[in-house]
C-alpha cells in the first residue's frame, strides 16, 4: 500500500439541514437538540410573520463554515448563509424534525 494513501475508517460527509416553522416551535426543537451530543452547530435565522429557520450545519459542511466565517462578515454570512454554501440544504418540517427526534431517528 502506497505512503501517501491514507486510509479514513469514518466517512466525513457534511448535512446542511434547514428546519422551518414557527419560532416557538423551532426554540423547543433547539433546545431538544442540545441535549443530544454531537459536533453540530445550530444557527437560527429569523423571518418576518414570526417565522424562523433552523440551519444544522456538521461535519464537512461545518468545516466549510468556519473557513468561510474567516473570509466573510459573521453577519453577511449568517443572513445568506446557502448562498456562500454554494449549496442548498435539506428542508424537513420542524413538526416532522421533532417526531423524528423523539423516535431516534434524527440524524445529523
Amino acid at each position: 500500500m502506497p505512503e501517501n494513501l491514507k486510509i479514513n475508517p469514518s466517512p466525513s460527509f457534511g448535512k446542511f439541514l434547514k428546519i422551518t416553522g414557527s419560532s416557538k416551535d423551532i426554540k423547543h426543537f433547539r433546545n431538544k437538540l442540545k441535549e443530544k451530543n454531537g459536533d453540530f452547530l445550530t444557527l437560527g435565522v429569523n423571518q418576518p410573520d414570526k417565522k424562523k429557520f433552523l440551519y444544522i450545519i456538521s461535519k464537512k459542511d461545518f468545516d466549510k463554515f468556519i473557513d468561510l466565517m474567516n473570509k466573510i462578515h459573521f453577519f453577511e454570512l449568517r443572513t445568506n448563509l446557502e448562498k456562500y454554501m454554494n449549496k442548498k440544504p435539506s428542508v424537513i418540517d420542524v413538526q416532522k424534525a421533532q417526531k423524528q427526534l423523539k423516535n431516534n431517528k434524527f440524524k445529523i
